[in-house]
């Protein structure tokens, strides 16, 4: 199989490596031309044009940070539901935004494509060790069909739903771990507030009811040793989150925790520098508290 893949950044280059390593014909689009190089070196094929990605393969694989980019790629004037052939497959494993996500499927059907949604779990480090959970959206027959190549790519794979489930639930999934996180930011605040040894609080927690990921990975990872580098910005984290609070409004579901949540993130992203990461939401509340942690 042919598959192309567009988007090969800080998870999509080691995806895009997967594929290779199990034998796949891989094709690299990217905006970065140095980004397509590292792959290139490793025998991924470059595509000179997104058409180009379009015209040549039967599967292409999308990793973009936002529906509008997805939307500008499937649906632009140059591409793929312009330049693949009846019968291809599209597989969105972006954080998309359910409605998109569907509309785009009704456009990919009307072309005879087939629009899968993917989204994935688990950051830089589960690209790159192929630990991924991966959150599909679609039929069972399309499901199964690609079931070998997203195989390639995680750990665990799911038919979560019908188109845009997986979406929905990458969108979940991700309000949890905002909330999660921010939650044991103040708790790590106020403990370093009351004198508490935060590596002694962590271990504790951590056999206690108050455990999370953010206490058993985060914190210890990227937080206290202050590298905050897990490869995942707060800007698309509080994209998420807004998609969270927007699709509840759309459903006519409260949701009072998560707006509060949306705030704080907004409030972080615009007092903290642009390309911040998302474990850098400490410093938002540091700088509030007057309170440095490490």
């Amino acid at each position: 199989m042919h598959i192309g893949f567009i988007g090969v950044g800080q998870m999509g280059r080691w995806m895009a490596a997967h594929l290779l390593s199990a034998g796949y014909r891989v094709t690299v689009f990217d905006s970065k031309r140095e980004a397509m190089d590292v792959l290139a070196a490793e025998g991924a094929q470059r595509a000179n044009s997104l058409a180009e990605i379009g015209r040549e393969n039967e599967l292409v694989i999308t990793m973009l940070p936002n529906s509008a980019a997805v939307e500008d790629v499937l649906a632009g004037p140059d591409g793929l539901f312009e330049t693949m052939a009846p019968g291809g497959v599209i597989i969105d494993m972006s954080s998309s935004y359910v409605l998109s996500t569907r509309k785009l499927a009704q456009s990919a059907q009307a072309k005879g494509l087939i629009l899968i949604d993917a989204p994935v779990s688990g950051g830089v480090k589960g690209a790159k060790e192929r630990t991924l959970t991966i959150m599909v959206g679609g039929s069972r027959k399309d499901f199964e069909a690609v079931l070998p190549v997203l195989q390639c790519l995680g750990k665990k794979v799911t038919l979560v739903g019908t188109t845009g489930a997986g979406h929905a639930l990458k969108a979940i999934n991700n309000y949890l771990s905002a909330t999660s996180l921010y939650a044991t930011t103040e708790a790590m605040v106020l403990a370093k507030t009351l004198g508490l040894d935060l590596k002694v609080a962590l271990e504790n927690i951590n056999s206690s009811s108050g455990q999370s990921y953010s206490t058993h990975y985060k914190f210890p990872i990227f937080v206290l040793p202050r590298r905050f580098d897990s490869g995942f910005s707060l800007k698309l984290l509080l994209k998420d989150v807004k998609m969270v609070t927007a699709l509840a409004e759309d459903n006519r579901v409260p949701v009072f925790l998560a707006s509060a949540v949306e705030q704080v993130y907004e409030a972080a992203a615009l007092m903290g520098e642009g390309q911040q990461d998302h474990t850098e939401i400490v410093k938002f509340l540091e700088t509030i508290t007057h309170q440095v942690l490490i």
